[in-house]
């Protein structure tokens, strides 16, 4: 029997880049060359880059814009090559925070309050954001780039002095900002994964969140020791459940498939849902792996069944289909 070639996409011109590179190193030591003939495809910063038509599929360990915003999902569906993980749409609408909040409000699925602000001109309204601010949000609040991941670009902004600044670091990597409530309770994430039979998505056990400074920021998240990670967390059994029914609510309304992680607080009685993260860090220290581990999925057989999951999804899709 024929080994199946697997392209590791890693890399590419986002921020994530360096955390891109671990994830895929990773999934390509987790590979069995008796199953598996590997094929690391290192992405450049620049993004220019086509991919290998002789692949049978690729696994993308690509984090943040390009990797997971629909871009290189949609370059393998004009390649016709299958691929792990959501499709165009759902990766593009997960990536966009402002658009996946809108369809979160639409299903009734809470969310933090927040403002949006375009970069262009946004200066000239300070005093009417701050105003804004005291109205709907307080402070302190949280500024993020729109389309960002892992807390890159993330400010706590105290006071209406701190909130230049801190839109000026997000406009650096993205042309609208949120300006969001700082939300205080359990930081939790929910990691998903379709059954291996149906298809049918299910929760692994909830991660709580512990960081050991302001927030759950890019250094804590791949500095060991940057949080404190508990796995499962220490919530009541009705609290999980409320949790794990919200991040696949989460994951449904905006079609992902195969796997997923979604960020979450609980406050006080309330499930508040952060984002849906459409390709979670694989590193050694990151979370989705946390969590499979603790349902009893070791890394190998995690990579096993997300490489298996998408040939079912293009052996399964009408001939001239996209595979999700």
């Amino acid at each position: 029997m024929s080994r199946i070639r697997v392209g590791v996409l890693m890399g590419g011109p986002s921020p994530e880049h360096t955390v891109s590179l671990r994830s895929g190193r990773r999934v390509l030591e987790a590979l069995d060359p008796a199953r598996y003939d590997p094929v690391p495809l290192e992405v450049p910063r620049s993004g220019a880059w086509f991919p290998p038509l002789d692949l049978d599929v690729a696994f993308i360990a690509m984090h943040g814009p390009y990797g997971e915003d629909g871009t290189i999902q949609g370059l393998l569906e004009f390649a016709g090559i299958p691929y792990t993980g959501s499709g165009v749409l759902a990766s593009a609408l997960a990536m966009d925070k402002r658009r996946s909040r809108h369809l979160f409000g639409f299903n009734g699925i809470p969310t933090p309050g927040y403002l949006a602000v375009e970069r262009d001109g946004y200066q000239a309204r300070e005093a009417s954001l701050v105003a804004e601010i005291r109205q709907t949000l307080g402070f302190p609040c949280v500024v993020k780039p729109n389309a960002q991941g892992s807390s890159i670009g993330v400010s706590i902004v105290h006071g209406p002095a701190e909130l230049v600044p801190a839109l000026d670091e997000a406009f650096t990597l993205d042309a609208m900002a949120l300006i969001e409530e700082h939300l205080r309770g359990t930081e939790l994430t929910c990691a998903i994964l379709d059954d291996d039979d149906r298809g049918t998505p299910v929760t692994l056990p909830l991660v709580e969140i512990v960081p050991k400074r302001e927030f759950f920021s890019y250094e804590a998240k791949y500095t060991p020791g940057g949080a404190e990670e508990i796995c499962p967390a220490r919530l009541p059994a009705g609290a999980v459940w409320r949790a794990q029914s919200a991040a696949l609510r989460a994951y449904r309304v905006l079609g992902c498939t195969e796997f997923g992680r979604v960020d979450l607080f609980v406050r006080e009685a309330d499930i508040v849902v952060l984002e849906v993260n459409t390709i979670p860090g694989l590193t050694e220290g990151s979370l989705f792996p946390t969590a499979a581990r603790a349902a009893g999925i070791e890394f190998p057989a995690l990579v096993d069944r997300l490489i298996g999951a998408a040939l079912q999804r293009r052996a399964r899709a009408p001939q001239g289909a996209r595979s999700s």
